[in-house]
């Protein structure tokens, strides 16, 4: 890139009488830099889009507020806690498909008391890929569930998780569903209650990850 500026130059005698100005033509090169990348072209990694965003923090509310009116039923009427908080219907459950639906399933469980095996096969079953327990279907245990994808080694702040994703700590033993925002939905919790929660627990990190296939 190049650009000409015209400066004017004075000149001065040893007598310091002024000479008549002369306009020279000076000659300024300017090196243009790298080309600069669009913003538009940095590929960036995000957990979800912003519409999947909205929609995961609408069906978070949506669920403590169910768990909510859940604690408030066994505080109003104890005798009927444990009814008010048994495993929900298969109805209830909402059907849908891939990962998605499996964190719709696994919200929709929240505030029921069950473990977190319970909580992530009601959830695959929801999305067709099994059946509950509680309709015939075989009883998993913890580390049944690396059947339903392809597992990879958790290392925090460098594996990717996606929501939808199961949560594994075989050795605890423990699974979660992962619904993003670095949260995800555990069976089993205090209680035995179903909660939204973040990803460490009484066992410390997942150790696995097991995406859905």
């Amino acid at each position: 890139m190049f650009g000409t500026l015209a400066l004017p130059a004075y000149a001065f005698n040893d007598k310091e009488e002024p000479v008549a100005a002369v306009a020279e033509s000076q000659t300024i090169k300017v090196t243009a830099g790298p080309a600069l990348t669009k913003i538009d072209d940095i590929p960036l990694e995000v957990d979800t889009t912003v519409a999947e965003q909205e929609q995961r923090e609408k069906l978070v509310a949506e669920a403590e507020k169910r768990a909510a009116e859940l604690e408030a039923a066994k505080e109003t009427k104890p005798g009927a806690a444990a009814t008010a908080a048994e495993a929900p219907k298969a109805a209830e459950i909402p059907a849908g498909s891939g990962a998605s639906g499996l964190v719709a399933a696994a919200l929709a469980q929240v505030g029921v008391s069950q473990d977190c095996t319970d909580l992530a096969q009601n959830a695959l079953a929801a999305i067709g890929l099994t059946e509950r327990r509680d309709q015939g279907g075989y009883d998993h245990g913890v580390n049944d569930f690396f059947r339903y994808g392809a597992s990879v080694d958790y290392v925090h702040g460098s594996t990717a998780l996606a929501p939808g994703d199961l949560l594994m700590w075989p050795g605890a033993p423990h699974v979660a569903v992962y619904i993003g925002g670095g949260q995800a939905v555990h069976g089993g919790w205090t209680g035995g209650t179903t909660v939204v929660a973040g990803l460490s627990t009484y066992a410390g990190l997942p150790t696995q990850v097991v995406r859905m296939s």
